[in-house]
């Protein structure tokens, strides 16, 4: 009886190796001329990275178009100055990545592709910097500055009416503004919009901001850890205020976490 069960359990394998290799040979057969393209393909590449590309000049291997992706502010002809006029290719993608992060143009990440079909392609994907405050000039013999997101004097024209504008003289006051303006726009760019003035002041661990639909103005403190929730706040409180109440005050201050005050026009501030 065991040998029954063991003869017929040998005839079931045997039967399904054979439907197996009846259904190898038929798709073989059926995708022949596929097959045999593949192996071609792949003997002409294996031959081609053996003996075609090491007998080739590296360094003049693959010339490549450059396509910036992204670019609004930043003209072609600028562009080619920062990445250099020379012709580019995939070994240059170091030097161009530092010339890139080196220029008052460019803000983030800067992200490579190269599309070697139909022609070698390389792509740039960058973020511009753009105009995010005006600094408040010394005198009226000075002209205003503007300062874009990367923190740097914004070298292209603009209308400086749309920014809010910076009084401050210390560098370090000029970057902790930076550094708010970008937090705000990001979080709330509505609110940022409004932003008629502001006052940073490192060594008083605020920032005085004065919106420009509204009479007072608002204190927030330096550290960033909870600006977000400032500025949540300050919609708060604001939409809950009657009309009365907001034209009563001189400050809003914002400073504290979890916690605010006014002070009255009839207070001494």
């Amino acid at each position: 009886m065991l040998r029954y069960h063991e003869r017929e359990r040998e005839k079931a394998i045997d039967s399904w190796i054979s439907k197996r290799k009846s259904a190898a040979k038929v798709h073989v057969l059926k995708n022949k001329r596929r097959i045999i393209n593949l192996c071609v393909l792949a003997v002409l590449c294996v031959i081609a990275f053996v003996y075609v590309i090491p007998s080739v000049n590296s360094e003049r291997l693959i010339s490549l178009d450059v396509t910036p992706k992204n670019l609004t502010r930043i003209s072609p002809e600028a562009f080619r100055k920062i990445i250099g006029e020379e012709d580019v290719y995939i070994k240059d993608t170091a030097e161009i990545r530092a010339r890139l992060e080196a220029s008052s143009m460019v803000f983030g990440n800067v992200e490579f592709s190269v599309k070697l079909f139909p022609f070698y392609e390389l792509e740039i994907d960058l973020i511009e910097a753009s105009p995010l405050f005006v600094l408040m000039p010394q005198s009226s013999d000075f002209m205003p500055v503007v300062y874009s997101d990367r923190g740097e004097v914004y070298p292209y024209n603009t209308n400086v009416a749309d920014l809010p504008v910076v009084d401050a003289k210390k560098a370090y006051d000029i970057a902790l503004a930076t550094k708010f303006l970008i937090e705000m726009r990001k979080i709330d760019a509505l609110l940022y919009s409004r932003v008629s003035q502001l006052i940073p002041s490192t060594q008083e661990k605020q920032i005085t901001v004065f919106f420009n639909d509204v009479d007072f103005k608002t204190r927030f403190s330096s550290e960033d850890d909870y600006w977000r929730m400032a500025f949540k706040h300050y919609r708060q409180l604001t939409r809950n205020m009657q009309i009365l109440n907001i034209n009563s005050i001189t400050v809003l201050d914002l400073r504290f976490k979890q916690l605010a005050y006014t002070i009255g026009k009839e207070e001494r501030l």
